[in-house]
């Protein structure tokens, strides 16, 4: 099999990437008109990142405290001490949001912590220390908002394709087209449910991918931080930015730079905001983003929906005889 030969990005794939990654829904009409291309040029450009595999694939984000998943454990361990009897002893506390390989034989995940689970973290952590590098403990930001059997069900259509058009989601849901699409906007309103991109740091020749974690000093800095981010880092490559803020008291980034320097730069520059305790730069070699965890959660939740719809039909149908 041949390697995958690098793609050359100019910086009009850069542009696309940028819109991608802060909303990986945006049709290809509303890219073209925001960069001044036709629709066509637009998909064309897109379809050439999907095949070289710059685009990893497309990504839909649901915020973990929605299912259940209150915190989140990272870690960082030594890649050559991990093996499969570790790997189980994290899936038994919770499951991995994010799996990435830095230089330097690490290897790190962003495990969301199972409801009930909490107080088998520091079994778990006694258990890893001889290959553990690092670990943060925070909370997920909780979201004021429930989510009905529809929202599951719509939820559910998008992880497995997070660029679904509303017809087709209205007609394998049976969900009318105006409901879906009422309901998707107030998901991501909510800051429930976000669409970006799954970059692949490998396949992109003439950037150095890298990743900044954010320490912010409390959570109250956290907005204020990463609205200067935005505003400092306005025209950079920039392939992941979470507005969903899933960890309270960090924001994660995923940048681009044409050298180590330029690396440097936007970290030290960043660790000197207000509000920032320290940030740290990570070249990440693999990415991954498991979702099978999420779809099993969502069908736990229908399938409780549907059980307690079918009693609450029961319950009707044995009053009506009564009566």
């Amino acid at each position: 099999q041949k390697p995958l030969q690098k793609f050359t990005l100019d910086h009009i794939d850069l542009k696309i990437l940028n819109l991608l990654s802060k909303n990986g829904r945006l049709s290809y009409r509303n890219i073209g008109l925001t960069i001044g291309l036709t629709t066509k040029s637009v998909k064309s450009r897109i379809d050439r990142m999907l095949a070289a595999k710059v685009i990893d694939r497309f990504l839909t984000r649901l915020n973990p405290s929605i299912i259940g998943y209150k915190e989140i454990c990272a870690l960082a361990l030594q890649r050559n001490k991990l093996n499969q009897e570790l790997l189980d002893r994290i899936n038994l506390v919770g499951d991995i949001q994010y799996q990435f390989e830095v230089m330097g034989g690490v290897i790190g995940f962003d495990i969301a912590i199972k409801e009930g689970t909490e107080d088998k973290v520091e079994l778990l952590l006694n258990s890893l220390r001889p290959a553990l590098l690092g670990i943060i403990r925070s909370r997920n930001r909780e979201v004021s908002h429930n989510l009905t059997r529809t929202d599951h069900t719509i939820v559910k259509q998008l992880i497995k394709n997070p660029r679904m058009e509303i017809g087709d989601i209205a007609a394998a849901t049976v969900i009318s087209p105006k409901t879906v699409r009422r309901r998707l906007d107030k998901l991501v309103r909510n800051h429930v449910l976000e669409f970006s991109i799954q970059p692949n740091p490998d396949a992109m020749k003439g950037y150095i991918v890298f990743f900044l974690d954010v320490r912010v000093k409390d959570k109250s800095h956290h907005q204020k931080v990463l609205q200067r981010i935005h505003e400092e880092l306005h025209g950079h490559f920039m392939l992941l930015s979470s507005d969903m803020s899933n960890q309270e008291d960090s924001i994660g980034l995923l940048l681009g730079s044409e050298d180590t320097i330029g690396i440097e730069s936007i970290r030290s520059r960043i660790e000197c905001f207000d509000g920032v305790q320290q940030a740290n730069a990570f070249l990440p070699i693999k990415l991954a983003c498991p979702q099978e965890w999420i779809l099993k959660a969502i069908d736990k939740k229908l399938a409780e929906s549907g059980g307690e719809k079918r009693k609450e039909f029961s319950e009707k149908t044995v009053a009506s005889k009564m009566h």
